[in-house]
């Protein structure tokens, strides 16, 4: 958005003001400046008046012009200037380039063009280093200022100037025009608003011998409607040169008011030029007659009889006037609609639009449609040679805006700046808001004003306060830092399962995930109970993915099958996820898959390593820690092989399960020597890590070699050892199991015993006791002979 100083002190007065002072400012309140310029005429350029312009004598599209450059009328200075200008004419007033006149492109010297004279140049707006508005010479106007023949064109306002470029975001559509940039701005300087006046003629006669709006669907817009009848359609100078600065210039006359009005005041403006003379002196039944109905896509849209004209919000008339009788009727359309209305239409329908007038709209445009004719009336219409019709056709549909309560000593602690009531007040009020003093003097019930879209909560007027108030006033001080404990149980969670993992990539598992949903038949092939009949998926993705999984086992089996279908030998799959009980209740666990070899055919292992069921087992423990397993009589038998399945243990807690795959399963897959394992997260936990003092003394290892019932589990041995509490036994396991025929429901058992003491090194009696006891405890609960 660009604005020039002599545009903007049309509405606030910035005597005094720097251009420095309007640029810090701009950029405290949040409107922030991209670039500034001045823009200066070059000097011995005057405003000058064509006396006489007559053909060249000796070329076609060059005229010969008399014009004045100073002196009084009858007694002018005069110039002869050769200009090839297409709208040069006699009574015209212009820029005159002096000889001398250093333009930016060039020097102005006495020339001779086909055979005639010519002292000076007819200069148009981009010569003189601004921007072009016309294909011509600039025709000067009243808009000026009062035109001085011989006046140097840098001492009118307009041309020596200040041009700034301020950043709008989105949610600002009220400054995405001078007057609301001019708003903040006397907000800043407290500075009174020079609104608009409309001047109206008590003879005009009334808007509705010409106009009839009849609404038939309108229910979000809000429109007003005026009537005018010109001889004399033109935009003034320095309203062209507003547009010119801002790329808005059009080809017609209501492309480039409407472009005005947007940009000036804030409000869509559109127009319907109609021949005036068609309808002058007409019954008033054949006035022109507009209808206010929704189109097929659901946009309020104006229609004259069955023809579109326009679409509210959305896209403009593009008629120009055609000048067929001398006097041209325009219709002058001014509306609004709520921002996120036209917004999700526009998303939902995705219609095409007008970027020009839809940026406006679905930012927010200025609902105070009045604004727009008062600007037309007061600035830009010529009054001598236009007919303003009485009254206006209005139809306002504005949004119920909620007030917000201020609590100033809370906002104050927010702001960082002791606050007063009624300076919060006051500078409210001047940004029009609704101020209401309750009897409570720490409160104010405020109600943000129409055109202010983006306020809806008290945080967005504390932003309010702050933008004046100025983060520069606000007192460093220092902060009041507590640190609270952050961890809660979602971290704890994330956190573990993150370690876990990191430790079964760590021995060789590469970790996977899968969909929470699976094939409801497949699970319950599998044995697997699923989801009650009433806790089913109702919208199921797919047909395979139709209930959620009782088990990730299932997920992990099938990733490996497509693993060895693509020629891999050696899988080793890892998982942690979510599975659901038949009741729909989740848990979190952790699933592992080995399948094939543990190292494929590679050196120094030419055959490959071969996994099996204890070296499975034994990394798992890597990642979970130690366990101990116990046979499992409620195996699966649909997915787990019977006679390697077991149930895992953890501080004599069931977590889980570990089994070798079903034959008939591995068969029907076509894989073999797959092993599984799934534990429950909820049942693990990480240990920190534990110094323990080392002994430095030496170690010593005693085998006991035992005939045992072979019925009896070795944990059940374990368990007796453990019992004793000898501090000397470092750690016990089995060694060998061996069997034969001749020993009958016996198995021999070599037990090892690893034996070091903290104090000293142990003596032959020292190991000979301890073996003693221990074999004494296994003959008396287990009845174990010594081989």
């Amino acid at each position: 958005m660009k604005f020039t100083r002599s545009i903007i002190e049309e509405i606030i007065p910035l005597n005094g003001i720097s251009s420095q002072e309007i640029c810090s400012t701009l950029n405290k309140i949040g409107l922030e400046v991209e670039s500034f310029s001045t823009l200066k005429a070059p000097k011995n350029v005057v405003v000058g008046k064509i006396l006489e312009c007559v053909k060249h004598p000796d070329a076609t599209k060059l005229n010969v012009c008399q014009v004045a450059i100073g002196g009084k009328e009858g007694a002018y200075e005069v110039r002869q200037i050769v200009c090839g200008a297409k709208n040069a004419k006699e009574g015209l007033y212009v820029a005159v380039a002096l000889e001398g006149a250093n333009l930016p492109q060039i020097t102005i010297k006495k020339a001779t063009l086909r055979g005639v004279e010519s002292c000076g140049m007819l200069c148009s707006t981009s010569e003189l280093g601004f921007p072009a508005v016309n294909d011509g010479i600039m025709e000067l106007d009243s808009s000026l200022g009062d035109l001085i023949i011989g006046k140097e064109l840098s001492e009118y306002a307009v041309f020596n100037d200040e041009v700034y470029e301020v950043s709008i975001t989105p949610n600002r559509g009220d400054c995405m025009s001078v007057y609301g940039i001019a708003r903040d701005i006397s907000v800043a300087f407290e500075l009174e608003l020079n609104k608009p006046k409309s001047k109206e003629s008590e003879n005009a006669p009334g808007i509705g011998r010409v106009l009839q709006v009849i609404l038939q669907d309108k229910k979000e817009s809000s429109l007003a409607y005026r009537a005018l009848e010109s001889s004399c359609a033109k935009i003034p100078l320095k309203f062209l040169l507003f547009l010119g600065f801002n790329e808005a210039l059009g080809a017609g006359y209501l492309s480039n008011l409407s472009s005005l009005c947007m940009l000036y005041t804030g409000v869509i403006l559109n127009a319907y030029p109609q021949s005036f003379c068609q309808i002058r002196d007409k019954a008033e039944q054949e006035r022109v007659v507009l209808s206010i109905k929704k189109d097929e896509k659901g946009f309020e849209s104006v229609y004259n009889g069955e023809a579109k004209l326009s679409t509210i919000g959305l896209e403009a008339n593009t008629e120009e006037l055609n000048g067929s009788c001398g006097k041209d009727f325009i219709i002058l359309e001014a509306s609004y609609i709520p921002p996120h209305i036209i917004a999700q239409r526009v998303l939902e329908t995705k219609a095409k639009t007008n970027l020009k007038i839809f940026q406006r709209t679905s930012r927010g445009s200025n609902p105070d449609l009045k604004l727009a004719f008062d600007f037309l009336s007061d600035k830009v219409i010529d009054h001598q040679s236009t007919l303003f019709f009485t009254d206006w056709h209005d139809f306002i549909e504005l949004p119920q805006v909620n007030p917000i309560t201020i609590d100033i000593l809370r906002a104050s602690k927010v702001v960082g700046v002791e606050l007063e009531r009624s300076q919060v007040a006051n500078l409210l009020k001047r940004l029009e808001f609704k101020v209401e003093i309750p009897n409570d003097e720490n409160l104010l019930v405020v109600t943000p004003p129409f055109f202010r879209h983006d306020i809806v909560s008290y945080q967005d007027v504390l932003e309010e306060i702050i933008r004046f108030v100025g983060i520069d006033s606000v007192p460093s001080a220092p902060l009041d830092f507590i640190q609270s404990n952050k961890l809660n149980p979602s971290h704890n969670l994330y956190y573990q399962k993150r370690e876990y993992a990191k430790k079964a990539i760590g021995v060789g598992f590469n970790e996977v995930i899968h969909f929470v949903f699976g094939s409801k038949e497949k699970f319950q092939k599998y044995g697997f109970k699923t989801l009650r009949e009433d806790l089913e998926l109702l919208n199921p993705i797919t047909n395979d993915l139709n209930t959620l999984r009782p088990t990730m086992i299932v997920g992990l089996v099938e990733a490996a099958l497509r693993n060895h279908n693509n020629g891999f030998n050696a899988v080793s799959l890892m998982e942690i996820g979510s599975v659901y009980d038949e009741n729909r209740n989740e848990s979190v666990k952790i699933a592992f898959l080995q399948s094939g070899f543990l190292k494929e055919e590679r050196y120094p292992h030419a055959k490959g390593l071969q996994g099996e069921f204890y070296t499975f087992a034994d990394r798992v423990s890597r990642v979970i820690g130690d366990f101990r397993l116990e046979e499992n009589p409620n195996c699966n038998e649909d997915l787990f092989h019977k006679g390697q399945c077991a149930k895992i243990l953890k501080n004599e807690k069931e977590v889980g399960i570990i089994s070798k795959l079903h034959p008939k399963v591995s068969k029907e897959l076509g894989i073999e020597d797959v092993f599984v394992c799934e534990i429950a997260l909820e049942n693990l936990s990480l240990q920190p890590l534990e110094v323990k003092m080392y002994s430095k003394y030496q170690k010593t290892i005693r085998d006991l070699s035992v005939l045992v019932d072979k019925q009896i589990p070795y944990y059940k041995l374990q368990q007796a050892i453990q019992a004793l509490e000898i501090e000397e036994i470092v750690s016990s396991y089995p060694l060998d199991v061996y069997k034969e025929e001749s020993l009958g429901d016996k198995i021999s058992l070599t037990i090892r015993l690893e034996l070091q003491s903290n104090h000293k090194t142990l003596e032959e009696k020292d190991i000979v006791e301890i073996t003693s006891k221990v074999l004494e405890c296994l003959k008396d609960k287990f009845k174990v002979e010594l081989r």
